[in-house]
């Protein structure tokens, strides 16, 4: 049986997943204040959409109740990964399973989501929201002038 030569042949299904601290979207680049992740972890479509509404129901009250402008958001969490399954009682062999859900991997260092033009007392309130909502723990970032 020939086996896979893992270093110069990257033609495998299963790759390893590097778990070192991401170096290229750790910084606030575009907003002011910035969420980034501390732990690797797995994160469903689901709770994606959960966190993006939260954010803009957050977002909407802080907008009515002052004149600050509009609110900007980057959001960089995007589901890019398939995610299968086969019923519990299907046997060997039967090919892969169809498609359930999509999923995106989040690595320690990676930033969330961003914000421009909000107050710091309010993002300390949206920062306890949206923790809250996460199953990992995260970091608030500040863009420093």
């Amino acid at each position: 049986m020939k086996r896979f030569n893992t270093k110069n042949n990257f033609t495998r299904q299963y790759k390893t997943v590097k778990k070192n601290v991401n170096q290229t979207s750790h910084l606030v680049k575009r907003g002011e204040f910035g969420l980034r992740s501390l732990e690797y972890k797995k994160v469903d479509i689901k709770q994606i959409q959960n966190i993006k509404k939260l954010i803009q129901k957050e977002i909407k009250s802080v907008e009515k109740k002052t004149n600050v402008g509009k609110i900007k958001v980057w959001f960089y969490m995007f589901p890019t990964k398939a995610t299968t399954k086969l019923s519990s009682e299907t046997r060997m062999g039967k090919g892969k399973a169809p498609i359930v859900s999509q999923c995106c991997y989040v690595r320690p260092g990676q930033l969330l989501f961003e914000l421009a033009n909000l107050s710091k007392s309010k993002t300390s309130e949206l920062i306890f929201c949206v923790t809250n909502a996460l199953s990992f723990r995260t970091q608030p970032l500040f863009k420093f002038y």
